[in-house]
């Protein structure tokens, strides 16, 4: 994480929190392929079990992909804190004005702890969001997480960190 004298917040990724992500999702992919292949030791798999693997060869290979193309790819910040607003790169290319956040809320899922940014309806129409973003906002909103989410995993910063800057923001453009 750095500032400069603009008072702008720029995060990057860390190598060192994104490599047991992408070591679990090439052991999975392995594991997976390990079945579709049926080279297990005792291993007598059926289709069933065949198919199972195969989808989570295709599920955790993809995200074996999706880790490295992010790790590798990240030149820049990925998160942008500014006197302006938040801008993540993971969810869109523009930055979302601290005016346009109605409220921010912490959302739990298996242990992990996201930022939720509840952002005005109109605003966040004229947002071009990720494809990610677009594909689960959806499921997130069912799950409790009603906003645009932003999650720190992978990234140069912890948590209560990310949150308590972005509160600040949020209040200071409300005075």
């Amino acid at each position: 994480m750095s500032m400069n004298e603009a008072n702008v917040v720029e995060i990057k990724t860390s190598a060192w929190r994104t490599l047991p992500l992408i070591g679990a999702s090439v052991l999975m992919t392995a594991l997976g392929a390990a079945i579709v292949l049926d080279v297990l030791p005792d291993s007598q798999a059926g289709i069933v079990h065949r198919v199972v693997g195969g989808l989570g060869v295709l599920l955790f290979g993809l995200g074996t992909i999706a880790w490295l193309w992010r790790q590798l790819g990240s030149g820049g910040a990925v998160l942008t804190i500014s006197p302006e607003g938040i801008r993540d790169r993971r969810i869109a290319p523009e930055t979302i004005p601290w005016s346009a956040i109605r409220r921010i809320f912490t959302w739990e899922y298996s242990g992990q702890r996201i930022l939720v940014l509840d952002v005005d309806p109109a605003v966040e129409r004229t947002l071009h969001l990720s494809r990610i973003a677009r594909w689960t906002r959806r499921a997130n909103r069912k799950l409790g997480a009603d906003g645009l989410c932003v999650a720190t995993h992978g990234l140069k910063i912890k948590y209560d960190e990310l949150f308590e800057l972005v509160r600040r923001h949020v209040l200071q453009a409300r005075a």
